[in-house]
């Protein structure tokens, strides 16, 4: 089932073509990673249209924050009139690196733009030590374009081999993934 919350911001990206939104099964999965985080803040690294924020906050639990950042003014601004009766959520408008004043949060959802890739350690930086990150849009590799096969994913290798993480791969749907890390120190 498809919390209502979500079903306002899947609207939004339909009104706005926006195609850029996570997929159910990564939604799912945030909403149950959400679920276990009993207290502190939960975070996101590109908003869009709200959907990935939306699964995530409709499982908060009481004690529990959530802070998004765009740098799309137009979409945080629809984004924002999204979530006007959740009181836990603040939509932000800016560059990804502002979250950091809102941190360290205890689920850090890396979605959009390229910091999880550009900027890992800075990105990891945002996450509690026992905290969370989850990255998706992955694409499994018996699905890569010809042009990849062979060569490393600099992604996947970062995340998955990091010291300070314990991470896992997981598959979602059939063309989709996601890295599931915990901040070990």
């Amino acid at each position: 089932m498809i919390p209502a919350l979500v079903a306002r911001a899947l609207a939004l990206a339909e009104a706005r073509g926006f195609r850029h939104s996570s997929c159910l099964e990564a939604g799912m999965l945030l909403h149950a990673l959400a679920s276990t985080v009993s207290g502190g803040r939960i975070g996101e690294i590109g908003t869009g249209c709200g959907v990935g924020t939306a699964w995530m906050v409709s499982a908060l639990q009481p004690n529990v924050g959530c802070v998004t950042i765009d740098s799309d003014a137009q979409l945080v601004a629809a984004v924002r009139d999204v979530f006007a009766n959740q009181p836990a959520v603040q939509v932000l408008h800016g560059d990804w690196r502002a979250l950091a004043a809102h941190g360290p949060f205890q689920l850090l959802f890396a979605d959009g733009g390229n910091a999880k890739m550009a900027h890992p350690d800075e990105v990891l930086g945002l996450v509690a030590i026992g905290g969370l990150l989850v990255l998706d849009d992955l694409t499994p590799e018996e699905y890569w374009p010809e042009e990849w096969r062979g060569k490393p994913d600099p992604l996947r290798t970062y995340w998955l081999r990091h010291e300070q993480v314990s991470a896992i791969e997981v598959r979602l749907a059939e063309r989709h993934a996601a890295i599931i890390a915990a901040r070990v120190r």
